[in-house]
């Protein structure tokens, strides 16, 4: 697909509803994929400093995607801006922020790496997004959504951290898979024996009990696995 990558973090969606942003983004991303509008790189949940100061709806997540696309900027805006305003709850402060290749991406990593470590204020996330060249927009109640949404636009982009709630055809493998089979059939292509870092051989058997769910090391999805004791099966590393 021609033209440039975006990575758009969102965060408080939902109200009292752990699962309710994850589901709207990938309906978002389905939509436009299905439309061809964009070829998704898939989600990350990213972890931030957790408070009874912070207000938040399940464990002060925030999410990020990446993709790339032939709409500018300002016609991404439009389109997740709508939809968001459409679809989260009422009682939520959702805000959006869209990092391009125009921003500055260390900075905003910065700013996503203090947001796992301290409480920042709303003042913070405005005066980091400016100086990154990052949208940021708050879409109702309080706008507080805007730090977790640069958090997360910022720890996605620096490519090591964060857990892959959702990748092109990792949802489909039911049962347990071989390494070649889950390279062949979904955008999940490092499987690394944790003790040795070693990728995995095709052959090799991958216990899978419900999904999956890769870390973002290098840039790239990677599930990092451990071989059971006296056997040839591999168990997830969570």
């Amino acid at each position: 697909m021609v033209g440039e990558k975006f990575t758009i973090g969102i965060d408080d969606t939902g109200y009292l509803d752990q699962h309710l942003t994850t589901k709207l983004m990938r309906n978002w991303l389905s939509k436009m994929v299905e439309h061809s509008l964009i070829h998704s790189e898939g989600i990350t949940r990213h972890q931030l400093f957790e408070s009874e100061k912070i207000s938040f709806s399940y464990k002060n997540r925030s999410l990020a995607f990446t993709f790339s696309t032939s709409l500018s900027v300002f016609e991404i805006e439009d389109q997740i801006v709508d939809f968001i305003r459409t679809t989260s709850s009422t009682n939520a402060n959702p805000a959006v922020a869209i990092l391009s290749r125009h921003s500055d991406s260390l900075h905003a990593l910065a700013f996503g790496r203090r947001c796992k470590n301290e409480l920042l204020k709303l003042s913070d996330s405005e005066q980091y997004a400016s100086e990154s060249n990052v949208l940021l927009r708050g879409l109702g109640g309080n706008r507080s959504g805007m730090i977790g949404a640069l958090a997360a636009v910022g720890l996605r982009a620096g490519g090591d951290d964060g857990i892959f709630v959702h990748i092109d055809g990792l949802e489909d493998l039911k049962g347990d898979q071989t390494a070649g089979d889950i390279r062949n059939n979904s955008a999940l292509q490092h499987i690394v024996d944790i003790s040795s870092g070693e990728e995995l051989d095709r052959d090799d058997l991958i216990k899978i009990d419900s999904y999956l769910r890769p870390q973002l090391i290098n840039g790239n999805p990677t599930q990092y696995v451990q071989l059971i004791a006296n056997s040839k099966v591999w168990n997830p590393v969570a």
